[in-house]
């Protein structure tokens, strides 16, 4: 095939009519409740493996849907109802469509001269994200690839403020630097300050209340002991919301101890920071305003595909004082603080073109139907803690979810607790493999809970009532 052909206008046309028809051919089996259509067709990973060599090894195959047809019937089905499982969005079709522009245009959106119009659309959408969080004018910030290295840049922006001298430059010194957050924080904390040489001792994980939101009541103990050691801390990391359990740090409070300590104070609202949309759920997120920085992921509960964070800073001076190195194939002015040239401010000099997958939800519909998405996932949740609560064989892990996430288990008196364990993790695992169902599983101190998200707009509380009685002739099967 001449090179020429991959860039025919007219089989472009062909093509992408076919593979549009294809996929909302997909998008309406998955509507309509049919017993064939699983939300996966579970294959183990040395048989996933096998299939995948197979289908490379085959002969070409150029029709566009035979191409893609494998990945229909293999990959995990994200919009079918029954999915429950991991906290990504179900995509909006229009999202996915504005992806396709944005791939195909495909500008560099590190610096302006290439990517122009996405990099305008990442301070905006930043800055109104800052209004949202009640920010003054000067609060900005940007876009990048996940919750993990929004939180990485963020602790790396208020290490360099905080430290007292220029550890971009001259490193982290002699003295042991540290972060503080909750036991129940995201991995990705703990990671960023390993990843910034700080260490095992780089975080001091703080004791959570019985909701598994921190307790600001052990801020200051946690303090004074990590100064007794030589430690100094420059900042807390407040969850909103923790990934185990949807539960939401007070934020409030952890406000008040970062103002009368001077240390930065960050909240990583990957997931639950959603809620600045939503004028029902925002009191979840009080004290925000007094941040110093935050994340919020799109890719999350905001219908948009993976990977769109927001990292945004109060003070929007902050974010130039991350990176200092000079790069004059990019920039004329090395040290300008140029807005403009986003390669200086972010991990990322060569992205996506993200802000499209934003911008296309957001005019086309308004912020609006985040909130609506929001609000809906966040009462759907509490319906489904209230069908958990009425059975007399499941509890809960705590007794009202404040997001969308929600863990809980089967048992029965006759159980011991290593019994109940290994019960529910078997009933996760065959859920996996029969289909059905998709959810997940996590730990909460000594005992193994199932987990689900509440992420999908399509479903109803009827696919809830399914999975309570699924799992309980699972338990009955396998106990």
């Amino acid at each position: 095939m001449p090179l020429s052909d991959l860039y025919d206008p007219e089989k472009f046309r062909q093509n992408g009519h076919r593979l549009v028809d294809q996929l909302a051919d997909y998008l309406h089996r998955l509507r309509q409740h049919s017993d064939e259509e699983k939300v996966m067709n579970y294959r183990s990973p040395e048989d996933s493996y096998r299939l995948m060599n197979e289908l490379l090894d085959a002969p070409n195959q150029p029709d566009i849907t035979s191409l893609f047809e494998p990945f229909l019937r293999e990959t995990i089905r994200m919009h079918h109802p029954t999915y429950l499982g991991h906290q990504t969005s179900v995509v909006a079709p229009l999202a996915a469509l504005s992806e396709l522009v944005g791939s195909l245009l495909d500008p560099g959106i590190g610096v302006f001269e290439q990517g122009n119009l996405g990099v305008v659309l990442e301070r905006i959408l930043t800055e109104r994200l800052a209004a949202l969080a009640g920010w003054p004018k000067g609060a900005s910030g940007f876009l990048t690839s996940g919750g993990t290295l929004g939180n990485l840049t963020a602790l790396l922006c208020a290490r360099q403020v905080m430290a007292g001298g220029d550890v971009w430059k001259n490193g982290n010194g002699q003295q042991q630097l540290a972060f503080m957050a909750s036991e129940q924080s995201h991995y990705s904390v703990d990671r960023a300050v390993r990843s910034m040489g700080l260490g095992e001792n780089g975080l001091i994980k703080v004791p959570v209340d019985q909701h598994y939101r921190m307790n600001p009541e052990a801020l200051e103990q946690c303090l004074r002991e990590a100064q007794k050691r030589g430690t100094k801390v420059l900042g807390v990391v407040a969850s909103s919301c923790t990934t185990a359990t949807g539960s939401y740090d007070p934020i409030g409070p952890i406000a008040d101890f970062c103002e009368a300590n001077k240390l930065w104070l960050h909240v990583d609202g990957a997931h639950g920071a959603c809620v600045l949309f939503s004028k029902k759920h925002r009191h979840l997120l009080a004290g925000i305003e007094r941040a110093d920085s935050f994340i919020v992921d799109f890719h999350k509960m905001l219908l948009t595909p993976k990977l769109v964070t927001a990292l945004v800073f109060r003070n929007g001076q902050h974010s130039f004082e991350t990176f200092a190195q000079k790069a004059s194939y990019l920039w004329e002015q090395d040290e300008k603080q140029e807005w403009y040239n986003l390669g200086k401010r972010t991990y990322e000099l060569t992205k996506s073109f993200m802000s499209i997958r934003v911008y296309a939800l957001w005019k086309a519909y308004g912020p609006a139907v985040f909130e609506e998405n929001v609000d809906r996932l966040y009462s759907l949740a509490q319906r489904f803690n209230e069908l958990l609560k009425a059975q007399p064989d499941f509890e809960t892990a705590v007794e009202r979810p404040e997001s969308n996430i929600l863990c809980y288990r089967l048992i029965n008196a006759d159980w011991s607790p290593e019994k109940t364990n290994e019960v529910n993790a078997a009933i996760r695992q065959r859920l996996v493999e029969e289909g059905k169902f998709f959810i997940v599983q996590t730990r909460l101190g000594d005992k193994l809970y199932l987990r689900s998200t509440v992420i999908n707009p399509m479903t109803e509380a009827e696919h809830l009532q399914g999975l309570i009685q699924e799992i309980r002739s699972l338990g009955s099967l396998i106990a």
